[in-house]
């Protein structure tokens, strides 16, 4: 009769360690945990419990957040990554609004036998996931993650948010996200290629493409969305909202939304000295304002801009 191995305490204890205990029965074996143990401590009475198909926890109770990741990869297999929202938390992308799924998205390469269980949302790709590693666990790049995001929302609202989240706290470029688009598959990236659109055409936040569909509707002349002024040397003074270059006037969606870094602030605050010593004529609106009375905010904008031109054709005179 095979004589046991020992089990490794302490690389138990490293395997099992708080806030992360969580092991495939593969990883238990090679310490020394019989498969006989391991099912009967997976048992209802156990200390353990089963998380996934060859995955354990070892403790009882409901996983954190970061278990749950854990516990989806390693069922997952080598060569998976997390995507979409989860990839995005992790790397750090403030977005507001967004319903958190409770399923955890891994990647797997194409060949895995793998398929959705539980918590863990599958879904094969046949390129490169990337070696990008966040809180100890592997992520796709941003852009990858955004649009494998914005291909399970049904909301353009959401998918707009997330666009404008990635691009405009610098995790990447729009260029990328359209790369990822045409590398995806076609399905489900409809919503993603009108907000990218949008963005081809200026629109960086919500209340901006709200605002651009909503002067359409309501007979507002569309003016240039994040206009760049530069001086003669071609240095960027400011970037207007929306600017109507005729009329030399400005729309502004006073949002505190990206304001919270000391550099985003300061930034918002030169622009507002710039707007007001250039004599440029101003109105600004709220993002809830935009989302609660559109019609309204439109016909204010239009008679902004008729005010302008009448005082634009007395200077004349």
């Amino acid at each position: 009769m095979p004589r046991r191995v020992p089990v490794d305490q302490i690389a138990l204890s490293e395997l099992l360690r708080p806030g992360a205990s969580v092991a495939t029965h593969s990883e238990l074996r090679q310490v020394g945990v019989p498969s006989s143990t391991i099912t009967l401590r997976i048992r209802r009475e156990g200390p353990w419990q089963r998380a996934l198909p060859g995955v354990v926890v070892g403790h009882r109770g409901v996983l954190t957040l970061h278990e749950r990741r854990l516990a989806a990869l390693k069922y997952a297999g080598g060569g998976s990554a997390l995507t979409g929202l989860d990839a995005l938390d992790l790397l750090g992308v403030r977005a507001r609004g967004l319903r958190r799924s409770d399923r955890v998205h891994v990647l797997v390469p194409h060949a895995s036998q793998k398929t959705s269980h539980g918590f863990a949302l599958v879904t094969r790709t046949r390129r490169d996931v990337g070696d990008r590693v966040r809180d100890g666990l592997r992520v796709v790049p941003p852009a990858r993650a955004v649009i494998d995001a914005c291909r399970r929302l049904d909301d353009l609202d959401e998918v707009r948010e997330l666009v404008a989240a990635v691009v405009q706290q610098r995790f990447c470029t729009a260029a990328e996200v359209w790369t990822e688009v045409r590398l995806a598959q076609r399905q489900r990236t409809a919503l993603s290629r009108e907000v990218l659109a949008e963005v081809a055409a200026g629109i960086r936040s919500v209340a901006e493409a709200r605002l651009r569909a909503g002067f359409d509707r309501y007979g507002v002349p569309q003016p240039r969305w994040n206009a760049e002024v530069r001086d003669e040397g071609g240095q960027l003074l400011v970037v207007y909202d929306a600017y109507w270059e005729d009329l030399h006037a400005e729309l502004e969606i006073n949002s505190v939304e990206w304001h919270l870094a000391p550099g985003d602030f300061r930034e918002t605050t030169r622009r507002q000295r710039s707007v007001v010593l250039s004599g440029l004529r101003t109105i600004s609106v709220l993002p809830s304002e935009v989302e609660d009375d559109l019609e309204a905010v439109c016909r204010e904008v239009l008679q902004f801009l008729r005010m302008c031109a009448a005082e634009q054709g007395r200077a004349a005179s």
